[in-house]
């Protein structure tokens, strides 16, 4: 298996559980690793046989901008469901950061690993 990445994925979302973070959409970052056989895509230098990141990143983007979580996990998770929906798509490793979040840091963030079930 192989391993696509996309890094560094600015989204905006409502998010948190104070009332003055839910006024607002505060910035986000998405990196992903999807575990993806590549081999056709190499093979046939075709679209179709990849995984498109870019409509990848526009599906996440959209849902991230029309969610309104409290936690940060609830979001991570919606958006690691949303990326398996791709059934190339075996595993996603999703770190999802909220920027500022805590003075004292530059970040906060979780890091899920989901993987498409056996029965689907």
């Amino acid at each position: 298996m192989d391993t696509v990445l996309i890094e560094g994925l600015n989204l905006r979302s409502v998010i948190g559980v104070h009332a003055w973070e839910r006024a607002i959409r505060q910035r986000l970052q998405l990196d992903l690793a999807l575990t993806v056989d590549t081999s056709a895509a190499g093979q046939s230098d075709a679209i179709e046989d990849a995984v498109d990141y870019a409509e990848l990143s526009a599906r996440l983007t959209q849902l991230a901008e029309a969610a309104e979580w409290q936690l940060i996990e609830a979001l991570a998770e919606q958006l690691a469901q949303a990326a398996l929906t791709d059934r190339r798509i075996k595993t996603v490793t999703l770190t999802l950061r909220k920027p500022g979040a805590l003075p004292a840091a530059r970040s906060v963030g979780v890091t899920i690993i989901r993987s498409q079930t056996e029965d689907a």
